[in-house]
């Protein structure tokens, strides 16, 4: 009678326990359950980096979209600043010969400097018409014989050139923030306080109906040239002390706010030559220097 618990397929101690095929069948099986269970838990961290890489993509086309739409919009204004700055709109009176506007061009922190410079020039041509009206008058009284001509040169000449040699040049340095525009201001700008205290004196034959002219009229009975010359010398008087405040103003901010130097201004001449600067102002590109804001 058979032995129902012996080893159908007895081995010897030598022999390899994991050559049964038994156990063979079972280890792959153990084997591919494993591979199973390490595939879907490797599968789910690929799953979210995968998330996260489409999310940082979007994020990279919304950006890209927006500093486009950014480019866009300034390229627009652009055109439209090009298109309105190619339109003369000064002096005015059917004569423009360029464009002047301190809302369009001057950012807004520096507006109300800018506007009151430009007062300063129209009261100074304004004045500059006072001193004339005296002038005559000294002519007519016999006061003064050399008045009257250099009363009349001043006032179409120095109106120009005052415009020319400092009040355009602090206007293009506040828009456009180049060192070189405010030496020129500061150059002629003390030239032209100097000039202003010289017509507030009012040297006789020297077309300033200032002081001295002043005193002369009263002193001779001459009442109407001597009202006109106090009002030509009050003008002189304010004209000097309102300018030299706004030149120490245009000072602080050039040296101490933006920090201006003179060798800027050379370095600036020999990057686009003195010719860009008296000429094609406007064709410039604004400094790095300038405000966020805002040309001849």
């Amino acid at each position: 009678m058979s032995n129902p618990f012996a080893d159908p397929n007895p081995q010897s101690l030598d022999s390899n326990p994991f050559a049964d095929p038994t156990v063979q069948a079972g280890l792959q099986s153990r084997t591919q359950d494993d591979y199973e269970l390490s595939s879907g838990a490797a599968q789910q961290p690929q799953t979210a980096q995968g998330g996260a890489d489409v999310q940082a993509r979007l994020e990279e086309l919304q950006r890209r979209e927006r500093e486009l739409a950014a480019r866009e919009t300034a390229l627009s204004q652009k055109q439209e600043h090009i298109r309105n700055f190619g339109k003369a709109n000064w002096p005015g009176f059917g004569f423009n010969i360029l464009f002047h506007s301190i809302e369009e061009e001057i950012p807004d922190a520096h507006q109300a400097t800018v506007l009151m410079l430009y007062r300063i020039w129209m009261f100074f041509v304004l004045v500059l018409a006072v001193n004339l009206v005296a002038a005559v008058l000294l002519t007519a009284s016999g006061s003064s014989s050399g008045d009257l001509g250099a009363g009349i040169m001043y006032l179409p000449v120095l109106s120009v050139l005052s415009f020319l040699l400092w009040y355009r040049p602090v206007y293009n340095a506040y828009s456009k923030e180049y060192s070189f525009f405010y030496y020129i201001f500061f150059f002629f700008g003390l030239w032209h306080a100097l000039f202003c205290v010289y017509m507030f004196v009012g040297i006789p034959s020297s077309g300033g109906a200032g002081l001295i002219n002043l005193i002369s009229s009263f002193a001779g009975g001459h009442i109407a040239a001597g009202v006109v010359c106090t009002l030509a010398t009050v003008g002189w008087a304010l004209e000097t002390l309102a300018f030299l405040w706004m030149f120490k103003n245009v000072r602080a901010h050039s040296s101490g706010e933006q920090g201006h130097t003179l060798a800027q201004a050379k370095q600036e001449i020999q990057m686009y030559g003195i010719k860009a600067y008296l000429f094609k102002a406007s064709s410039m590109p604004a400094s790095s220097q300038q405000q966020p804001g805002a040309q001849v």
